[in-house]
């Protein structure tokens, strides 16, 4: 079994912040997840399937998370994971059962004190009312986007008027409505609210 964990560990050094990488490995090995790192999907960062089919639990996390952000979502699942093996499946998918089982298995990655000190304080805010996802926070999505990579051009960078490509279709930025924009699709002229933490395919710029 451990070397199984070591096994594991290595190879999600990429991903996670080191020295979470044993700590995760042994989640899997314990509860024989088969676990896969996924290419970016648009509409979650992980998801988690109970046992069914004959198949065993199944977690998968996106590949292009920035370490902080792929350790949460991951914790995330391993929650829905734990609360599933502890309540049954009767159980709210965000209820009260999941948040504490979330908070529980992040406690040990607080214990170590690796977490940057914006991260540490977001994440204790965020462990207080959980929601569906890190994205669902705003607080907590604004400090993980800080360690990305590459830096994102988001709705709300972009000034009024400006034309965008999201989900392959062509927008221009229209007034701000709380989260929101109203966005205006330039080929049926039909409006849409879009979030302003939306991030966008490509900037368009007007040749003048």
């Amino acid at each position: 079994m451990q070397n199984k964990v070591v096994l594991y560990a290595a190879k999600l050094e990429k991903f996670l912040p080191q020295e979470t990488t044993l700590y995760v490995a042994e989640m899997i090995v314990k509860y024989q997840v088969n676990f896969t790192i996924s290419k970016k999907r648009k509409t979650k960062l992980g998801d988690y399937r109970y046992p069914s089919g004959g198949k065993g639990h199944r977690i998968s996390v996106n590949g292009d998370l920035n370490p902080y952000a792929f350790l949460i979502t991951t914790l995330h699942e391993f929650a829905h994971l734990k609360a599933f093996k502890d309540y049954g499946i009767a159980i709210k998918p965000h209820g009260l059962e999941w948040k504490q089982t979330f908070a529980l298995l992040f406690q040990p990655v607080i214990d170590q004190d690796i977490l940057p000190t914006d991260i540490y304080l977001a994440i204790r805010n965020y462990l207080q009312n959980a929601k569906a996802s890190s994205c669902s926070d705003e607080a907590l999505y604004r400090v993980l986007r800080r360690y990305d990579d590459k830096k994102a051009i988001l709705v709300e960078h972009l000034t009024l008027g400006s034309k965008f490509m999201l989900n392959n279709l062509i927008f221009e930025k229209g007034k701000k409505l709380r989260k929101y924009y109203l966005c205006t699709n330039t080929q049926t002229n039909r409006q849409y609210r879009v979030l302003g933490m939306a991030e966008v395919q490509k900037h368009i710029l007007d040749d003048k």
